[in-house]
């Protein structure tokens, strides 16, 4: 049986849905579908206490404002809001072992395919298929030999599925494209983009446009001491590229060039746009988005709104098109003091509406990540990654999943956070990687950690 601690525990860890007028946001409804994606592909798993590593610190469920109690103070979990966590499945790796989601794409079913890493002999790449439920349908795992991952995955009109990730090489780390049967995971065709130079290519994220073709992005060696954001489309039916694209920023003071991209995104109207981070110097990076035509060539703008002059490491955490061609895009500050912001600009590179931090953030919460940004159809740009949750005064510490939905004007509508509920009476940490738009919400994915305990996380918020 367990103990009325442990029932406070059990309490304090149930969803804790925000309808708080908070900034941004009001109590308002709303959750749509379409795709989205993720640009973590190797998430901190070290357990050391630091923001994004899973250390699992306890919470004590004393009955607080905010502590998941069901007393119905604003911000507490009493489970209703458009925000909402509606479903999840976990399933298990010990002893410290990952297996982890780091990108997830819905088909119009509601059935959705999410990619990721898994810890066998050494850790492997993974794909998988699952019930709009969250029951795993079948699951896939690439070998290497070496360290292997994968960042990104899209379901094309077929019901098959793209995955961008990364494979161990001679050099260094090889970018990976794969394009799989969405009955059963087995393989239609494989490319690489090869390491020509001592360093890894990385990926960024996979999507598809209008016309059914496929664009990739990522980070590309160009020499011992130059990494450029790389852009490639493809062909559907082989993977036979059409275009290729980079992108290089300035050589700093020790001449280096290092340069990464990120999360993409496809516009109605065939427009690519590309988060990436270009390299200033060794105490420097700033977030940058780029826009291509369909043809590629040159970028035709590009944004870093962040950019003072001043040291600081910005990455980019995610772009979405929207549906006039507009886009969406996150920045993330992660040393000294955490920010992000989040802002809209024109299919001509004017910079709109913007927010940040501030905007979401509610006591007693800290530490704040994004993962990622979508667009759904009911017009919603959905918003979300981890935050860090805490019992004031007590030293006691725990990571939350987060999901908000915006209009496309950047009014809040709804916020929601939720941790998984174990049994033990410290609670476990919940992190959310990636995320995507569906028919009946947001689907999430992520990783547990409860103690020494690993699981790979898949849950839904909010729903029609």
């Amino acid at each position: 049986m367990m103990t009325t601690l442990e029932d406070h525990m059990r309490a304090r860890i149930e969803y804790t849905t925000l309808t708080l007028a908070l900034a941004a946001f009001a109590p308002l409804a709303g959750c749509g579908g379409d795709d989205g994606g993720s640009d973590v592909a190797n998430p901190e798993t070290t357990g050391d206490g630091e923001p994004g590593d899973g250390d699992g610190d306890p919470g004590d469920g004393d009955g607080d404002p905010g502590d998941g109690d069901g007393d119905g103070d604003p911000g507490d979990g009493d489970g209703d809001g458009p925000c909402a966590s509606t479903w999840e499945q976990t399933q298990m790796k010990v002893n410290g072992q990952v297996h982890a989601g780091f990108d997830v794409d819905v088909a119009a079913n509601g059935e959705f395919v999410v990619a990721g890493r898994i810890d066998n002999a050494n850790f492997d790449a993974w794909i998988g298929k699952f019930s709009p439920s969250g029951e795993q349908l079948w699951s896939q795992t690439v070998d290497s030999g070496g360290v292997d991952f994968a960042s990104g995955v899209v379901l094309d009109d077929a019901g098959d599925l793209i995955v961008v990730g990364s494979l161990q090489g001679s050099n260094g780390k090889d970018l990976w494209i794969e394009k799989r049967s969405g009955a059963d995971g087995s393989v239609d065709w494989t490319t690489t983009e090869v390491s020509n130079f001592a360093g890894d290519n990385e990926p960024g994220d996979v999507a598809l446009a209008p016309d059914g073709t496929i664009v990739v992005s990522g980070t590309v060696r160009m020499g011992d001491q130059d990494s450029d954001i790389w852009v490639r489309k493809l062909a559907s039916a082989d993977g036979s590229p059409s275009w290729t694209a980079t992108y290089s920023g300035n050589v700093d003071m020790s001449g280096f060039s290092i340069d990464r991209g990120a999360s993409v995104s496809v516009a109605p109207n065939g427009s690519i746009y590309v988060g990436g981070e270009l390299g200033v110097n060794f105490e420097t990076r700033e977030a940058v988005v780029l826009a291509y035509g369909p043809e590629g060539g040159a970028e035709q703008w590009q944004l870093s709104p962040h950019a003072t002059g001043g040291a600081h490491l910005h990455r980019s955490v995610g772009v979405a098109a929207g549906p006039e061609n507009e886009v969406y895009f996150a920045v993330y500050q992660s040393t000294g003091i955490w920010r992000f912001w989040v802002h809209r600009a024109s299919a001509a590179g004017e910079l709109g509406w913007e927010l940040t931090e501030e905007d979401f953030v509610y006591s007693p919460t800290k530490d704040w990540g994004v993962a990622g940004l979508a667009v759904s159809d009911a017009g919603l740009l959905t918003i979300g990654g981890s935050l860090r949750n805490e019992e004031i005064g007590q030293g006691i510490s725990w990571s939350e999943a987060w999901v908000a939905n915006l209009s496309l004007t950047g009014e809040g509508q709804c916020i929601g956070a939720h941790t998984w509920k174990n049994t033990h009476i410290i609670p476990a940490s919940t992190y959310n990687y990636g995320l995507a738009e569906g028919p009946s919400g947001t689907v999430v994915v992520g990783e547990v950690r409860d103690g020494p305990e690993n699981y790979l996380w898949v849950g839904g918020f909010g729903g029609l």
